[in-house]
């Protein structure tokens, strides 16, 4: 393993330039370069010696390293060929199997295209810590919430601007499809900030530490609920911001299109005037709209 901190400005620069690895925009490659940063999401994610861990877009093992000393095993995923290379070769003792197994598991793939269904229990996972791809960290997020049912330990280093979007209220300029679809899996509470300048290279905004609790939902429960179709509704609500919610509908070419007189008489059933718009509706407000169009 590496003697010193991989997280470190300088041993990130010798890493990237010993392996001719040159960070990928498209693939959200930006990485943490902050070890009290590193150390402080190991800590607030409360990471044991029972902890089997999972951490996506390992990189070159900033995070995986401060993890590593405190759990029990981590299974990491990275996509990057030249990445996978410098984290073999960086962390060669750990994957090496002895009598127990390796303590450090790595598995080269898209991270977007893994069922987290069988992954979790493929391994015995039972938390994710990870400082997600910054290109994929929205899709992702809800991806692993809808997959990974028994996951409770979830705890993510997004872009301040996609938490925003998370904790928005009904009215916020950040109120969204994605806050509603991502509200009815969980609730996000904030643990702390990391400055932009902590990461390499330097993204445009600042990053957030969240903790991720999923919700007992009822209606996932239900086998008749489809989760992609309630989505789509979602979406389809949205689909014109700046109209009204009814013509939204109207128009976005969904099976919902005709339905806007009905839509009109749900809305005064939940005292909500016919001209109010997507973005001033709650959660709850959805799944009545939802299921009474469906009943």
């Amino acid at each position: 393993m590496y003697s010193h901190y991989i997280s470190s400005p300088g041993n990130t620069a010798r890493i990237l330039s010993k392996y001719g690895i040159k960070l990928k925009k498209r693939l959200g490659q930006n990485f943490l370069i902050d070890t009290n940063s590193a150390k402080k999401i190991v800590r607030c994610a409360g990471v044991n010696s029972k902890d089997i861990i999972l951490e996506i877009g390992s990189g070159i093992g900033s995070l995986t390293q401060i993890i590593l000393g405190e759990a029990k095993k981590v299974v990491c995923v990275e996509i990057d060929e030249l990445l996978v290379r410098a984290f073999k070769e960086i962390f060669s003792e750990d994957l090496r199997k002895g009598a127990e197994g390796s303590k450090l598991e790595l598995i080269q793939a898209d991270a977007l295209k893994l069922n987290y269904s069988d992954l979790v229990r493929e391994y015995g996972i039972n938390k994710i810590v990870s400082n997600l791809p910054y290109s994929i960290a929205a899709t992702l997020l809800l991806k692993i919430l809808i997959e990974a049912h028994n996951l409770e330990g979830l705890f993510f280093t997004i872009q301040k601007d996609i938490a925003e979007r998370l904790i928005a209220l009904p009215g916020d300029k950040n109120y969204s499809s994605y806050t509603v679809k991502a509200s009815f899996l969980a609730d996000f509470k904030f643990c702390f900030q990391i400055p932009a300048n902590c990461f390499i290279p330097k993204p445009f905004v600042d990053s957030e530490v969240i903790e991720v609790h999923r919700k007992e939902n009822e209606l996932l429960k239900d086998p008749d609920f489809d989760i992609k179709d309630f989505f789509d509704f979602i979406n389809a609500c949205f689909s014109h911001r700046r109209k009204k919610l009814v013509n939204s509908l109207s128009q976005s070419g969904s099976r919902y299109c005709d339905k806007t007189e009905l839509v009109i008489e749900l809305l005064s059933g939940i005292n909500k005037n016919r001209d109010i718009r997507a973005e001033e509706l709650t959660l709850d407000d959805y799944i009545y709209l939802y299921k009474e169009l469906n009943t």
